[in-house]
């Protein structure tokens, strides 16, 4: 019976973990309950759907590019000001060079 309970336990927690997608970047995204998800590395990708009449067709699908918001330390600071130069990271190249780059050399560099 002991057995059987830690079964349960292990199961039930397992069935109620949420599922979060590492990318190489850095970045995250959790997958909300039923939501379906395909994890594939190939180039292309196909979905297919299949009608009454028996026809079946082929779409090409397109890699989701779907990621967790993570909070920054300069968010809800007024863009260029003393406290957002003081917070802001330039130059992430996960993201490319951005617009808040450009304004921290425009406005943060001497």
């Amino acid at each position: 019976m002991k057995t059987l309970a830690a079964f349960l336990a292990v199961f039930v927690s397992s069935a109620a973990a949420q599922t979060v997608i590492y990318y190489e970047d850095g970045t995250t995204y959790t997958v909300q309950p039923n939501e379906k998800v395909y994890v594939e590395t190939a180039s292309k990708m196909y979905r297919k759907k299949n009608y009454k009449n028996g026809n079946v067709y082929f779409t090409h699908t397109t890699p989701s590019d779907k990621v967790d918001y993570e909070p920054e330390p300069y968010d809800g600071l007024s863009p260029g000001s003393p406290e957002w130069c003081e917070a802001y990271a330039p130059y992430l190249y996960a993201n490319g060079y951005t617009f808040d780059d450009q304004l921290y050399i425009r406005s943060c560099v001497d």
